[in-house]
């Protein structure tokens, strides 16, 4: 209850209309700069980052956390609207709706994929970006990712279901330091939600954003490839001149820590950290390190958000 009383204390809810979707953004703060960005991951909410939206709203003096469309409000999302550049616009468009001109932009798993096309195709509205277990910069994703992509076994793995669930969150989503956690495992899947429209939204972004017909082929036979259609690539050079945190569980078995290598490779002003012993929940397996880290870094860019401001 106490968790419940705090993380909704000022907030305040809207729907921003792009055409035939809505989006739902949560806001906490003045309103005004500097503004952080939060993007959850696929089928997730607000909840999945709540220890670090509580610590952005001591450091900045607005956060927003934007829904993408069919993920809190219906209609469900079409693939021909889930490509990762269109949710990046889908972003974008909502930032200029209410005001945006810059943010700390800070994404988990898909969120942090999202971030980083935002980052390339609207520069200007990023004043730094937080990635925690990102999509988008390396080219493998778990095995299962290879069934999602097949039409018939895939619609049915991504449908809500509760059964083999505690199962699923421990083996697949969580690390060795909480995995026996009972307590946390049952309040990850209470948080899952069943709605069908964020069923079929999240169906959606794996079709839009699916390989090639041959390398889907491949993929059955070898491992990788699985990020090909959306991974920015060599393009992270693009990027060299933006404030980035990086942060990973190196027992992530959704997507690999060993990607973080590839923001060494290419954006040399990366900063990055990787938690021993947690999976890819890390926002909620370790709360305290990851917002030790992200509240360090937003402090270093208070002179730019300052001007922004």
């Amino acid at each position: 209850m106490r968790h419940g009383v705090c993380i909704c204390a000022g907030m305040k809810v809207r729907a921003v209309r792009l055409g035939r979707y809505r989006l739902r953004v949560t806001t906490w703060g003045s309103g005004g700069a500097p503004h952080a960005m939060v993007l959850p991951g696929l089928s997730a909410d607000a909840r999945a980052l709540a220890p670090q939206i509580r610590m952005l709203r001591r450091q900045v003096a607005t956060v927003h956390v934007i829904d993408l469309p069919g993920m809190a409000l219906p209609p469900s999302l079409m693939p021909a609207d889930a490509s990762f550049p269109q949710l990046a616009d889908h972003v974008a468009h909502v930032a200029d709706e209410i005001g945006i001109k810059s943010a700390v932009v800070v994404g988990h798993s898909l969120g942090g994929g999202v971030a980083l096309h935002l980052a390339l195709r609207r520069p200007e509205l990023v004043n730094g970006l937080v990635l925690i277990a990102p999509a988008a910069l390396g080219r493998s994703l778990h095995w299962i990712y290879k069934l999602y992509c097949l039409p018939l076994i895939g619609r049915a793995l991504l449908y809500p279901r509760s059964s083999g669930q505690r199962g699923f969150v421990r083996r697949f989503l969580v690390g060795s330091l909480r995995r026996e956690d009972h307590t946390f495992v049952e309040m990850l899947i209470r948080h899952g939600n069943k709605a069908r429209e964020r069923a079929l939204s999240s169906r959606a972004i794996v079709w839009a954003n699916q390989p090639s017909l041959w390398r889907r082929v491949l993929m059955l036979l070898t491992p990788g490839g699985e990020q090909s259609a959306f991974a920015v690539g060599d393009r992270l050079k693009e990027l060299s001149d933006v404030p980035t945190l990086v942060l990973w569980g190196n027992e992530d078995r959704v997507i690999c820590a060993g990607d973080a290598v590839r923001c060494r490779d290419f954006h040399q002003r990366a900063e990055i950290h990787v938690a021993r012993g947690v999976g890819h929940m890390l926002p909620l397996e370790a709360p305290a390190w990851t917002n030790s880290y992200i509240a360090r870094f937003v402090s270093s860019l208070r002179p730019a958000l300052r001007e922004a401001a």
